[in-house]
């Protein structure tokens, strides 16, 4: 583990991704939309190779056991505002024919681990996906909307929620995490986000 390090450079004050100059505060891609997340957080640099080949064998190798290793970086992750104030962890869903493909959504498992680390109850059953959608690499930002347009609904809402946190594998451009947002906004519910990993394509 001591070969994935924490990224520690310039990040996004919003969405926690990398940027190549300092006196940036907000990267492009958040520039360029209306964001319905309040701020979100990335631990690693999805380009990295050793992260990489984890999050590949996490989601299509039948490993997603493997997301205990963010148990290493407990004392941190904990301590990350995005949690603070949080009801519930919310992880991505999944559409019912992926998961049978699949076996398994690789976002609850890591949904499991974050909230054995921060105490916070994960709420499998509040958000569903009700399309079945194309997979998103290689589609760009306008296809993104498109192919995610009312792919997602809240399917139960606890009493008293009023903040949560999304939980994924990797934030790309962040429209599958701004569309579940912009469903919760709908019903009052904030939104903040994690994931293991965000790529660092974007220049700045």
């Amino acid at each position: 583990m001591e070969s994935m390090s924490i990224y520690k450079g310039c990040r996004c004050s919003l969405c926690s991704k990398p940027l190549r100059n300092a006196k940036n505060l907000v990267c492009s891609n958040c520039l360029s939309r209306k964001n319905y997340f309040n701020k979100g957080f990335s631990l690693f640099v999805y380009n990295e190779s050793n992260i990489k080949k984890v999050i590949e064998y996490i989601k299509f190798y039948h490993k997603p056991h493997l997301v205990k290793f963010l148990m290493h970086y407990s004392n941190f992750i904990k301590e990350l505002d995005i949690f603070e104030d949080c009801d519930y962890l919310i992880p991505i869903p999944m559409h019912r024919d992926d998961i049978e493909e699949r076996g398994y959504n690789q976002s609850a498992y890591i949904a499991k681990i974050i909230s054995k680390i921060t105490g916070i109850p994960v709420g499998f059953d509040i958000l569903i996906k009700t399309k079945k959608t194309k997979k998103q690499v290689g589609l760009k930002q306008k296809e993104r909307l498109k192919n995610l347009s009312r792919a997602f609904d809240v399917l139960k809402i606890p009493n008293n929620i009023r903040k949560i946190t999304l939980i994924d594998d990797v934030f790309t451009t962040g429209s599958t995490i701004n569309e579940c947002a912009k469903i919760l906004k709908r019903h009052n519910i904030e939104s903040n986000f994690f994931t293991i990993a965000t790529t660092s394509d974007i220049n700045e």
